[in-house]
């Protein structure tokens, strides 16, 4: 049934061919981490397995091996309008039946599409994903792709792109890659445009599924709990009954595609473009050959990254504080290699003078880099493939393009850290391109289940004076130490010293932490800080709460007690200098770098928080933040006995404690302050604003307000899946009307918000806003049963596990539940309550609050 291509087994066979087919000789990695095998499958299938046998779930990603570098003018977003087409339904299954197939095991069942990929990710409890893979196999080889859902499909997608349309970031990328990558497939958006989307029919993209969808242009892995032999077995029985296919890609006369060259690169010229922002962008795109080790890339932009605050104050210098900010991003493709120089200006003036100082500035950077952050690295490397394989349907998204790109072989070595140092002497060697490509982005003109682990033991530690709170859990079979650190009474703390106090001072202690003396001892533990929260991470924005501020550490497990006291050392010690908060203040004042520009979208959110939310909770604005009111903002808020403390190991809690023993700095007294950071208003009567917001989205807010009592939380919760479940579903699937919209019960305190909060095209809002109250009511609900009750909770058990999959999150949601609850057990507790709630339960709720009183409608067209 298959072929064995076991790397321990015939390592050096395999390398040759690696490096003849695809070269990249860097790829020669000889020691396979820890519980990793390979192999492929005679129909030609290649499989990664990675055993991790304290995870209690277990993730297999696909990769099929197609993408929007294989399309064309008229293709254009054929790849991910599949993606979408492939969860409509099978030749056994419609998709009603694949999505709550996919519910009962408590599974996450997702896909995204890249330039070289499309990526379909199932993860389960380790017991159930032998279900979960028969399932995913259903939909790569089996799908229908009914002609009845062809056209809501395609306005779901139209809403995707309508939304990445407003954001201004996306905008500027687009324009960028149409530029750097033109004659090329790689110009064009995965996305598709709406033409594109609009034109294209059911028949024509069948048979691109028929084309490319076959398992010798699919590359799997699988990581978690299991036995990679029974998991072989499993993999040969689902997916190694497939026959293999002749993929063969479309060329066309007017763009390259797949790997293909461009024929030339546009250097010297000048391209104008404008976008949905507030902020002129110069872009200087160096293109480069390829490297021999990929490791170049990263080191040169560690590089740039050390000198832009120098290149930045001194273009402030010379031209007025002209300069808002400056970005070094790597643009990495098969075909072409860039080092794009994104400076953002604060007017048009001087553009031709500033590029000029700029550039001068830039070929007198010195581009080798110290051993001591090459070691550091290095064992980066390796902490980012253990904290990856903690999160299986991360590592997918991480290393989809790069295991499509450079295969199995391709995606280890990446995490081996052994190319650094040769990778250092090319770098050494390297000068900066005489020639470039100048980009200028212009403002627009024109205005308009059970979560712990059976082998986890859990502890807390309560303060005492001057000594922080602490929880440990222990988990043996880990290999990390993630340190999670909750400071408590952000928002009041800011309130007394200055606006975004806490930002300012993590981002100082962040940037501390890089420094390279620090780093010459911090490298030794593996370690990364996260000191300030990314909202667009999926599954990871749950930090997004002015009530608390955090730090999250993660290392490796080496040498505990030297990481914790190492760590207690810098914070105990730790004060930020003048300069480090003037870059870091200057850093929190430029939210153009995050792209703004949505005015419609700002305007809704401020409607429906100002509507919703009671004043003392929405917090006065501080006064500006000095650095002087700085200093004493960490005399109170950095400090031991202002903070929960979680962690992560393998070592003995108690072990843990006595790393923490001489951990102690007093700040003032707090009284203990359980609740949440917004709590709803009373609202007794009607409330409808509608608004012109003249973007290409609208924004819509429908809802009502319930008083509620404390034991109906779980109850609620659970009616909350079911009500989300089936009007997403109506407005999303079967009228295509949304991409992204949330719905159902939301609930604070003792009130709870029945409510619809999505986006659409402007033309869909007459249609939808009538619709609004019907969803609220015994009718759309229907009859409720046990089945559906079991698939809810098992769908909503199955993504919290998924979000506590890793050992910093893990940490994370101790410290929230002792924080916001003052019981470290209390999020466990929750989640099993969900697992009792029955059919009278939910029944009582739809009879008592299913009735839709009070609107509250906010309509931003």
């Amino acid at each position: 049934m298959f072929t064995l291509i076991r790397k321990k087994i015939i390592l050096s066979l395999i390398i040759a061919v690696s490096v003849s087919q695809l070269s990249f000789s860097q790829n020669r990695i000889i020691d396979l981490p820890k519980g990793v095998s390979i192999y492929q499958l005679d129909n030609g299938l290649k499989v990664l397995l990675v055993e991790k046998q304290s995870l209690p779930m277990v993730g297999i990603n696909t990769v099929v091996k197609v993408g929007s570098a294989y399309e064309s003018f008229k293709t254009s977003g054929m790849s991910h309008m599949l993606e979408h087409l492939l969860f409509n339904g099978t030749t056994t299954m419609a998709q009603k039946e694949l999505y709550d197939s996919t519910d009962i095991i408590g599974g996450y069942n997702n896909a995204h599409t890249g330039r070289y990929f499309t990526n379909f990710m199932m993860v389960t409890p380790a017991e159930n994903i032998v279900d979960g893979m028969k399932l995913q196999s259903a939909m790569l080889f089996d799908s229908v792709i009914p002609e009845e859902k062809f056209e809501k499909e395609k306005g779901i997608v139209l809403e995707e792109i309508a939304k990445s349309l407003s954001n201004p970031n996306e905008q500027i990328e687009r324009n960028m890659l149409s530029v750097i990558y033109e004659g090329h497939a790689l110009s064009l958006p995965t996305l598709g445009t709406y033409s594109t989307i609009e034109n294209m029919n059911r028949d024509e993209v069948y048979d691109f599924y028929k084309n490319a969808y076959v398992p010798n242009n699919m590359i799997v892995s699988v990581i978690g709990n299991f036995k990679s032999e029974e998991m072989l077995e499993h993999i040969k029985e689902i997916y190694g009954k497939e026959k293999p296919g002749l993929v063969n890609h479309k060329r066309n006369d007017q763009l390259k595609i797949g790997f293909e060259n461009i024929d030339g690169v546009n250097l010297g010229r000048v391209y104008h473009r404008f976008y949905n922002g507030d902020k002129v962008h110069l872009q200087l795109l160096f293109n480069i050959d390829k490297p021999e080790h990929d490791e170049f890339f990263e080191l040169i932009k560690i590089v740039l990254d050390i000198n832009k605050q120098k290149i930045k104050n001194e273009l402030n210098t010379s031209f007025n504080e002209q300069i808002e900010g400056i970005e070094f991003t790597n643009q990495e493709s098969p075909v072409l290699n860039y080092i794009e120089a994104d400076i953002i200006l604060k007017s048009e003036n001087d553009i031709n003078a500033i590029q000029n100082k700029f550039i001068d500035l830039l070929r007198h950077v010195n581009f080798a880099v110290a051993d001591e952050t090459i070691i550091n690295e290095s064992i980066k490397t390796r902490t980012e493939f253990l904290k990856n394989i903690e999160k299986p349907h991360m590592f997918g998204i991480y290393n989809a393009d790069l295991i499509a790109e450079k295969g199995i072989e391709g995606i280890l070595a990446s995490y081996s850290g052994k190319g650094y140092f040769s990778a250092n002497e090319e770098l050494m060697k390297f000068k900066l391109p005489q020639s470039f490509i100048t980009l200028i982005q212009h403002p627009e003109i024109d205005e308009k289940s059970e979560i712990n682990q059976d082998n986890a033991d859990i502890e807390l530690f309560e303060s005492s004076k001057g000594t922080p709170t602490l929880i440990t859990k222990q988990v043996p079979e880990s290999d990390l130490l993630a340190i999670h650190y909750l400071f408590k009474y952000k928002n009041k703390f800011e309130n007394k010293y200055g606006k975004d106090a806490a930002k300012v001072w993590h981002e100082t202690f962040g940037k501390r932490m890089e420094n390279p003396d620090v780093q010459k001892i911090s490298s030794k533990y593996g370690f990364s800080f996260t000191v300030n929260d990314n909202p667009f991470i999926p599954m990871d924005n749950i930090y997004l709460s002015p009530e608390f501020g955090y730090i999250r550490v993660e290392g490796l497990a080496d040498n505990i007690k030297g990481a914790i006291e190492f760590l207690n050392e810098q914070m105990l010690s730790f004060v930020p200098t003048k300069e480090e908060y003037k870059s870091a203040s200057e850093k929190s004042m430029t939210p153009s770098m995050m792209g703004h520009g949505n005015m419609a979208k700002k305007i809704f959110d401020m409607k429906r928080n100002s509507i919703l939310f009671k004043e003392k909770n929405n917090v006065v604005e501080p006064a500006e933040l000095t650095y002087e009111n700085l200093l004493e903002f960490g005399k109170e808020y950095f400090v031991p006995s202002n903070m929960i403390i979680s962690v992560v190991s393998p070592e003995e809690n108690s072990k843990i404690n006595n790393c923490f023993s001489t951990f102690v700095k007093q700040g003032i007294e707090n009284n203990p302050s359980l609740g949440i950071s917004k709590l709803y208003k009373d609202i007794k009567d009607p409330v409808k604003i509608d608004m012109e917001g003249n973007g290409e989205q609208s924004y819509l807010y429908f809802g009502y307000l319930k008083n509620i009592e404390e034991n109906e939380k779980p109850g609620l919760k659970v009616l909350s899946l079911i009500l989300s479940d089936k009007i997403i579903f109506d407005i999303r699937e079967k009228q295509g009307m949304a991409y992204r919209m949330s719905a159902g019960i939301d609930v604070k305190n003792d009130k709870a918000a029945f409510y619809i909060n999505m986006s659409t095209r402007p033309g869909n809002v007459e249609k939808l806003i009538t619709q609004f109250p019907s969803f609220f009511s015994k009718n759309f609900v229907g009859e409720i049963t046990s089945s559906e009750i079991k698939k809810s909770v098992n769908m909503y058990l199955g993504r919290m596990m998924f979000r506590r999959l890793s050992s910093i999150n893990q940490a994370y949601y101790l410290g929230h539940s002792k924080y916001f609850y003052g019981d470290i057990n209390y999020d466990e507790e929750y989640l099993n309550e969900l697992s009792k709630v029955t059919v009278a339960d939910l029944q009582k709720l739809v009879d008592k609050y299913l009735k839709v009183e009070n609107q509250i409608e906010i309509y931003v067209r």
